[in-house]
Order: structure tokens, then sequence, then C-alpha cells
């Protein structure tokens, strides 16, 4: 054997012995350990994910459409062009483990280089997809239900113009959760909600003034609050739109008590109504003091007391479960929203979801399990792109050989497995149907 050879097995055994931790009889003990470890720690992990797709298959096997509607809002292409992505950082990553069993240093440093920018990749196409759902509203909870500013209700683009409002529908509105507190006809309920029929507020402002005002609501902590009574944004209701609300400011119009404001009394010269004397001077007219106005008691109606009815609320605002009644689905969300059955679409224009009438009923459902899923498992990629830089960093510092590349075998253990869960999880929202 050369000298070479010598000086080459020596340093190898010096790294495997400075690699070799204090409890353990040899390397070989000490790598069994740890993978046994890994294993372990990946099968938690596959029990995470596990419950997860039973929480999946519970829902999609009681909710099939609500997934068909769904997974139309999911581009496929996105979804392949990750997964071809992960399958090539697969490669490069296995790569780099039978490079570091053969103590290749530099090209361990390539393939984890690879394995990272695939990750990059990943996450950058997922930021693509996320983003435009966040922009478009397709979240979990109420937030899907509303149409984001400057967005069409109707077509999806451009400011939504609002129409007169309808008092019929104004009355329905107002049944779901204005009534909670102004009572059915405005009367008001005690400890919620003031009489607002003879409201001056509300009389000396016009409606695009009254439904920027609900918008916005009034705190408890506003100077200008003097009932002591919380007005809460959008009534409380964040599903309203600019255009429920003006039915909604219709529909008060129709139980207002106008409000008696003082006239003036003088007349202007030349009034037929009145006399002038030679002078020029307005002559009051003599009216009888027995003189009365005849007014008929039966169109006297005087108005009701404020309701001590509680906390009352016909029904939820919250659309109700698939299999409940229709709740806001094609003919009763048009008809509450005073659009056609089906919204017509211009170009590339697409119906905003939230008043899709093809929209089944808790529709949010679906994007909170997709991001639930797909953000969990985001995560554990980011995760894996901080262990692969890591790795990076000890090969380049010569940390690893041909006697001792357990993390970078470990590493690789771990990245195939969020790889694979992305296999499941591709076919499982972007493709069935």
């Amino acid at each position: 054997m050369t000298s070479t050879n010598m000086t080459d097995q020596r340093q190898i055994l010096d790294l495997a012995q400075s690699r070799l931790a204090p409890h353990f009889d040899s390397m070989n003990q000490q790598y069994e350990a740890a993978k046994l470890g890994m294993w372990l720690f990946l099968g938690t992990e596959v029990l995470l994910f596990g419950g997860l797709f039973c929480i999946y298959a519970v829902f999609r096997g009681n909710n099939p459409g609500l997934f068909t509607w769904g997974s139309g809002f999911l581009d496929v292409k996105f979804g392949a062009a990750n997964t071809a992505v992960l399958i090539i950082s697969s490669l490069s990553m296995a790569l780099a483990v039978s490079w570091a069993q053969l103590g290749k240093h530099w090209p361990v440093v390539i393939s984890l280089s690879i394995t990272f920018l695939c990750g990059v990749v990943f996450m950058a196409i997922k930021s693509v997809e996320y983003e435009h759902k966040f922009h478009n509203n397709m979240v979990w909870g109420l937030k899907f239900y509303e149409i984001p500013p400057g967005m069409n209700a109707g077509t999806g683009a451009g400011a939504a113009a609002l129409v007169t409002g309808d008092s019929d529908l104004g009355l329905a509105l107002w049944k779901r959760t204005c009534r909670a507190c102004h009572g059915i006809s405005g009367e008001g309920v005690i400890g919620q909600g003031r009489d607002i029929r003879s409201s001056e507020f509300i009389q000396d402002r016009d409606d695009l003034e009254l439904v920027a005002y609900i918008n916005e609501g009034r705190l408890l902590t506003d100077p200008l609050n003097t009932t002591g009574l919380l007005m809460p944004p959008k009534g409380g209701n964040p599903m309203f739109t600019d255009q429920d609300l003006m039915h909604i400011v219709s529909y008060v119009r129709t139980f207002q008590i106008p409000l008696m404001k003082d006239e003036p009394d003088a007349q202007t010269p030349g009034d037929e109504s009145g006399d002038v004397d030679e002078s020029g001077e307005l002559v009051a007219e003599e009216v009888a003091v027995t003189d009365e106005v005849e007014t008929d008691p039966n169109t006297i109606t005087p108005p009701p007391p404020p309701l001590d009815e509680g906390f009352y609320i016909t029904f939820s605002g919250i659309p109700n479960a698939s299999r409940g009644p229709a709740g806001f689905q094609i003919a009763t969300l048009a008809a509450l929203l005073g659009v056609a059955p089906r919204l017509e679409t211009t170009g590339t224009e697409t119906v905003h979801h939230s008043i899709d009438p093809e929209r089944p009923a808790n529709a949010h459902i679906f994007f909170g399990i997709y991001f639930m899923m797909t953000g969990l498992h985001g995560l554990h990629v980011l995760g894996g792109m901080g262990l692969i830089a890591w790795l990076i960093y000890r090969t380049v510092m010569g940390h690893f050989g041909r006697t001792y590349y357990t993390p970078v075998d470990l590493g690789g253990l771990y990245w195939h497995i969020v790889d694979l869960i992305w296999i499941f999880l591709f076919p499982m929202f972007y493709l069935i149907s």
C-alpha cells in the first residue's frame, strides 16, 4: 500500500472516529440507531397527514359536489409543474446520498443545490396560486363570501354600479340581520337597538350616505355614538354587499315617520294667498279661533312601542349545510340579490364565487381543507429547504465522507416523504373531479 493511500485511509478513520458519539460502540451502530429514529419521526408525519387524509375522505364522501365545484378553481398546470419539480428534487437528493457514500464532496454539493433550487421553484409556484386565491377571497370562513373591493358582483371585474333599492328585497334582508336590533319595522328592540322610524340622522342623509354609514358601522368608543349601543359594520353580517344595503335602505324608507319642521309664517308681497294694502305691506288673513282642522281619527295610527323580544334573528346569515334546506343557492340567492338565476359573463370575466348560482352550500369548507393540507405541506417543504441548506454548508466544510454520511442520508429520507405526500395531494385536489 502506497504512502498516499495510507494517508487517505488514516484521514477517513480519523473522520469516522471524530463523528462517533461516546454512547455508541461503532459507526455502524450509530448509523442504524439514527436511521431508526428518523423512521420513527417519519411515522409521526404519516400519522399527521393520515388523519388529514381521513378528514378529506369524510368530507368528500358526504359532499362530493363541494369538491367537484372547488377543484374547478385549481390550476392543474401549476399542480403538475410542482409535481414534476418535486420528482426532480427527489432524484437529485438520491444522487446526493450516493455521492456522499462515495466520498465525493462537490458532486454532493451540486446535487443538494439542485434539490434546494427545486424547493424554491415549488414554493414560488405555490405562492402564485395562493396569491390569486387570497386576492379573490377563495379562503376559509366568512371572508369567502365577501366580494373584494373594486370587483363587480356580476362579472368579476370593474366597479359594481348600485341600482335603486328594492324594498321587498330589503325586507327579506332586514329580517335576516337588522331585525335583531331594530325590530321588524324599525321600532327598536330594548337593549339592542333604538327606534329609527323618526331618526333625524337617517332622514337627513341620502341612500348612498346611509350605505356608507352601514358599511362602516359605529363602535361604542366612537365619540359620535350617543346611544351607548354598538352598530357593527354591515349590521354584523359581512356577507352583505353594497347592493344589499341599498335594498335595506329602501325598506327603511317605507316606515319612516316624516319629521315636523317649522315653516316660515311670513308671506312675500304679491302672494295670492294674502292681501296687500295700499302701502304694499302684507295683511295677514284673519282666521276664526273656532276654526278646526277636520281629521279622520281612523287615519292616525299611533306608533307601537319598542319590542321587548330579546335577541331575535329569523334565520342565520351563514349558508345552511348541504343536506339541509337550499340555503343561499341558485334561485334563492339570485332572488335575494336581485340578479338573474345565471349571471352573464363577457370575455374572460367570470362570476365571483360568492354569488355564483351553481355554488354549493358551505363552499368555504373546500378551501379550508385545501389550505390546511397544502399549507402544512408547504411548511414541511420550507423545513426541508432549511435542512438542505445546512447539509450544503457541512458538505463544503468537509464534515462528510465515506464513513460518515448519516445526516445526508436521513435528510434524504425526510425530503422523500415530503415529496411522497405531494404525490397524494396533487390528484386528491387537482385531478379527481
